[in-house]
């Protein structure tokens, strides 16, 4: 275990001049018949000529009756249509079921829950992990006072220890929740590792699953510094559970890295510091860990031991993890990093 110390609209297109369409008198010019220009010549009427002179004095009835027959055929031949098509889209419509969703997968190829057959199976999820007790006066913090402090730890313990943002190594989500003087303080923690303590940061995006689960606890009280300045603190202790993709192979917990900590935040009273102290800050935070890879942790990341099935068989390579998921039992003095 290790303390930290306190402290533009689119433009129609120009018409092509090619496609214009032409004048008139281009397109159909004018052509004299040539019967206007021949001389007429008389002839005795034939069989054809007398059909001819039969249909123009008819045309008016004819042209009536054909209109109706013709309309009466497009009627019948609307309503065969129509039928069709509604019988072929019932058709499609039973012939093309909608195809059921495809469940995800992991990246070895199967859904999978890395936390059974683990102490950590029956952790919370996530944000529902980290449950805040009952806000209540305490010394010379009212109860609204106390309820915005728990809220100010509980947002922290999340952007440290739950959120993607910590994962990828952006930190800045998490300290803009401290008090601008203890920004400046903790930002060297995340140069040299130690904000391990209370950050958790993810060594590889391919490997780490998403979803860790947790346990804890949450207590508080009023308490006053050796130079008069009254803080309400707020301890936490957790068990946080990560999960990494490994193979189907590997035994349960190979999959899994845990950090179990304890913290001490500390909110000053606004009426016994300047403004740019008040807020939240870390008193102290210790931390150990069961399953991580010792070198990425020294380089301040996190990462499952990696697991081989001709070197561990069904053994989880960072051995039995003792006492480090039961917050009820001592957490293990020593690590193997």
């Amino acid at each position: 275990m290790a303390d930290t110390p306190t402290t533009s609209e689119p433009t129609s297109p120009e018409p092509d001049a090619v496609s214009q369409p032409a004048a008139v008198a281009e397109v159909n010019p004018v052509h004299l018949p040539d019967w206007m220009r021949s001389p007429q010549v008389e002839h005795q009427p034939t069989g054809l000529d007398r059909l001819r002179f039969f249909s123009a004095r008819h045309n008016g009835p004819l042209l009536v009756g054909f209109g109706l027959v013709l309309a009466l055929l497009m009627v019948v031949g609307g309503a065969v249509l129509v039928g069709r098509v509604a019988d072929g889209v019932r058709a499609s419509a039973t012939a093309s079921p909608t195809p059921s969703p495809t469940l995800p997968v992991s990246r070895v190829g199967e859904p999978r829950d890395l936390f059974i057959g683990t102490p950590a199976a029956s952790f919370a999820a996530g944000e529902k992990a980290v449950r805040m007790p009952a806000a209540n006066d305490s010394g010379p913090f009212s109860a609204k006072e106390v309820s915005v402090a728990l809220e100010s730890v509980r947002k922290a313990l999340i952007k440290g220890r739950l959120d993607r943002s910590m994962f990828v190594g952006d930190t800045e989500p998490f300290l803009a929740l401290l008090a601008p003087d203890a920004r400046e303080q903790l930002r060297s923690n995340f140069a040299d590792g130690s904000f391990l303590r209370y950050a958790t940061r993810m060594s590889s995006q391919s490997e780490w699953e998403p979803d860790p689960r947790a346990a804890g606890r949450i207590s508080y009280r009023a308490t006053t510094e050796e130079n008069g300045v009254r803080l309400l603190e707020v301890t936490t202790e957790f068990v946080w559970a990560y999960p990494f993709d490994v193979n189907l192979q590997a035994p349960a917990g190979a999959g899994l890295v845990a950090i179990r900590d304890r913290v001490v935040w500390q909110v000053p009273h606004p009426d016994d510091v300047q403004a740019s102290s008040r807020g939240l800050w870390i008193g102290s935070a210790e931390a150990v860990t069961w399953n991580a890879d010792c070198g990425q942790l020294r380089d301040g990341w996190v990462r499952e031991q990696y697991w081989m099935a001709s070197l561990h068989g069904k053994r989880v390579p960072a051995g039995d993890p003792g006492t480090i998921f039961d917050l009820d039992a001592p957490a293990p003095s020593t690590t193997r990093c």
